[in-house]
């Protein structure tokens, strides 16, 4: 009886470590910082690693709701990361207690970091503008020289393309890296030698497409919006964004139709509740 209570003990160890190591194995997200001087975003903890890459997902998609949980997450996991904090910054109410406990600790545990996560952490300091601090057009400068230093981070290279002073530049640039990440080509130098970026295609139609309707293109910005939403089929801003491109052709049968599949894919879209609120009381 006491080698059968042994066996039993030693198959559900057996059982439960062969478990972790597929935990381990089945990450969706791996990344060899080694290759380069990459913003350090990563952790020693794999579960951070985890939630700060799904929140990267919803950040590039715009899908705030879903970013703010999983970066909250990678710092239960790891409070000592600071990527996590510079993100929730511009996520929280401007001038709270909350923001400003987010820049605090961002600055304080980016100190024995990479000159290129310092950069990214200077972000906090920029003159407030929409989309701070990542996507702030008076950070371009910052993004600029983090490229220099690392030219092969994508992260880098989509807010230096997001942030160029014009749209058309802006344009010109995601072009640049969307044929990077598709179809591996470009500058060598830029040219990723690590992880899987195809995750990034997606939110960058979704740019191109609001770029192109800023400057008057949309054909072209229906065109990307409906690339969007084919390349991502399952997250709710693409619907969004496509609801957003009829309301403003002033078609409210069809933005109606998009928000409400927007709230169909994830029932708490804020922007998408507010817009058919906006529609009915037309």
């Amino acid at each position: 009886m006491k080698n059968l209570y042994l066996i039993i003990v030693i198959l559900i160890c057996s059982c439960q470590n062969n478990n972790q190591n597929n935990n381990l194995d089945n990450q969706q997200w791996s990344f060899d910082s080694s290759t380069g001087d990459y913003i350090e975003w990563q952790s020693d903890n794999d579960f951070a690693n985890e939630m700060t890459n799904a929140g990267f997902v919803h950040l590039y998609n715009f899908e705030y709701e879903k970013a703010t949980v999983y970066f909250e997450k990678a710092l239960e996991y790891d409070p000592t990361l600071f990527g996590p904090h510079v993100v929730l910054a511009g996520f929280s109410i401007e001038g709270s207690d909350k923001q400003k406990m987010h820049i605090e600790k961002a600055k304080e545990n980016v100190l024995d970091n990479n000159e290129t996560s310092k950069l990214f952490v200077s972000l906090l300091d920029v003159e407030r503008a929409p989309f701070w601090p990542l996507g702030n057009k008076n950070g371009h400068e910052i993004w600029k020289k983090m490229r220099e230093i690392e030219p092969k981070g994508k992260l880098i290279h989509y807010y230096f393309a997001f942030t160029k002073p014009t749209d058309e530049e802006a344009i010109e640039e995601l072009n640049v890296l969307l044929k990077e990440i598709v179809s591996n080509e470009g500058d060598s130098k830029s040219l990723a030698v690590s992880g899987n970026h195809s995750f990034m295609e997606a939110p960058i139609y979704n740019t191109l497409g609001y770029l192109n309707y800023y400057i008057g293109e949309k054909t072209s910005s229906k065109e990307y919006f409906e690339k969007y939403i084919e390349t991502y089929p399952n997250g709710y801003n693409p619907y969004d964004s496509m609801g957003e491109f009829y309301f403003n052709e002033g078609d409210m049968e069809n933005a109606k139709s998009f928000y409400s599949k927007a709230i169909e894919m994830y029932p708490t879209a804020s922007n998408a509740k507010e817009m058919i609120k906006k529609i009915d009381a037309l």
